[in-house]
């Protein structure tokens, strides 16, 4: 693709981070629109024209055309990560939730993408590869969101598969999470001005920025640091393929470990950025000549660091209440992931191909800068847990009858923040 786009300097660095700035720039938009349309809907629209501009890029011969399908598509996926963290907050309980996002978020991609792309690569095609590959995806996530506006509803409400008296049962199984039901509520900037005045809210902008550098890292340069321990261009494609099947079982075994280990989450969110950092240090330091494989393994290592970003999803998706705070911390969340993959390209400066010393160096700083997060952010929950145990208006608090505590948490125009609940515990 390189050779064919005619593209030299730090063009295929500005390749990754074009996307992110469409990305970015549609989230501010993405905030409103959630609280306004049905998001199961939304998600489904956005997948088929994301679909649709994939094989475009089989069609492009220059930077010029490339970066311009790529800043499209890049607006057309700003909705896909708050929507689903939103569904995840309206379906599941907050024991539910580590495991569950951890699911949608897999890196599926990182192993089958690989496979597929050493075969598609082996095949004989009158197209190359890489144009071959961006058809097949291209349709597939046509097909997916055709399947998402079918069938994915976006509330109880309206969910085909549930008769009316199950649909009670999937409202009262996530009372206890005290988050609310339903995301399309009247735009109120007083949740927003709550949110940017909450500790924990920074930490996740702070952290998410972190590890989209990282993530920026090794989602575009992997299979170029591979090639420079010196592996062929199709055993290349092939030998990324376990980084992603090691992220998939560390992070959907931490998630399971959620349900048995009561506020875990931010512990092992810190534990997963342990092994990363050791394996970024391993790449650095480990001489290519005589010991690639172990350089290999210190790559595959790196896998762990999706684990945090679920365990961080999960925990903005289970500690944050009302229509329009959930909406703007995930659309946060998600404008953070763009600008540290906007960022993290370019600390991966061509002139230091194949090794991009520098490159190891910010994804080091970056997976120190995560661990700390996750630390911070389970310190503050206890703090404000311990408060709201200690407060006078909660020691006051008459106790609600069952049903009326049902009711303000299963009826869709309820729109409490979890300040406004007094009774409201974050999960760490």
């Amino acid at each position: 693709m390189t050779e064919r786009l005619h593209l030299h300097g730090s063009q295929y660095s500005w390749l990754s981070s074009v996307f992110y700035i469409g990305y970015l720039l549609l989230q501010f938009p993405t905030t409103y629109i959630l609280t306004r349309l049905p998001i199961g809907k939304y998600l489904g629209g956005s997948l088929i024209l994301w679909g649709l501009c994939l094989p475009l890029m089989a069609t492009c011969s220059s930077f010029a055309s490339a970066a311009t399908v790529r800043f499209i598509m890049g607006m057309l996926e700003a909705g896909l990560l708050p929507t689903c963290v939103l569904l995840t907050a309206t379906w599941y309980t907050r024991e539910e939730q580590p495991l569950r996002t951890a699911l949608w978020f897999g890196p599926f991609s990182g192993i089958f993408g690989g496979v597929l792309a050493y075969f598609v690569d082996s095949a004989r095609s009158t197209l190359p590869a890489w144009k071959l590959l961006f058809i097949i995806y291209g349709v597939a996530t046509v097909a997916l969101g055709v399947v998402c506006i079918i069938a994915l509803p976006d509330h109880p409400d309206n969910a085909w598969f549930l008769r009316p008296s199950e649909v009670h049962q999937a409202k009262m199984r996530t009372q206890e999470n005290k988050t609310g039901l339903s995301t399309r509520q009247p735009w109120n900037f007083s949740h927003i001005f709550e949110a940017t005045k909450d500790a924990k809210y920074w930490l996740i902008v702070i952290f998410a920025i972190a590890q989209s550098i990282t993530n920026a890292g090794i989602t575009n340069f992997s299979p170029l640091i591979i090639s420079g321990f010196g592996y062929s261009r199709g055993y290349t494609v092939l030998l990324a393929a376990p980084q992603g099947g090691i992220a998939l079982v560390a992070q959907v075994a931490a998630s399971i470990a959620t349900l048995y280990m009561t506020d875990s989450r931010c512990l092992f969110w810190i534990l997963s950025c342990i092994p990363a950092f050791i394996g970024v240090l391993m790449i650095r330091f480990v001489p290519l000549s005589t010991h690639r494989n172990t350089a290999l393994m210190g790559l595959y290592l790196t896998g762990f660091y999706n684990t945090s970003w679920v365990m961080a999803m999960s925990l903005v998706s289970s500690n944050t209440a009302g229509a329009t705070k959930k909406s703007f911390t995930a659309v946060s969340l998600a404008i953070c992931y763009a600008v540290g993959n906007i960022v993290g390209p370019h600390f991966f400066l061509d002139s230091e191909k194949p090794h991009y010393h520098s490159g190891i160096d910010a994804m080091m700083v970056a997976f120190a800068t995560m661990a700390v997060c996750g630390g911070l952010y389970r310190y503050i929950c206890i703090l404000q847990n311990k408060a709201r145990d200690r407060s006078v208006q909660y020691r006051l608090l008459p106790a609600l009858p069952e049903e009326q505590d049902e009711t303000v948490f299963s009826e869709p125009d309820s729109d409490k923040t979890d300040k406004e609940v007094l009774t409201f515990r974050y999960t760490y």
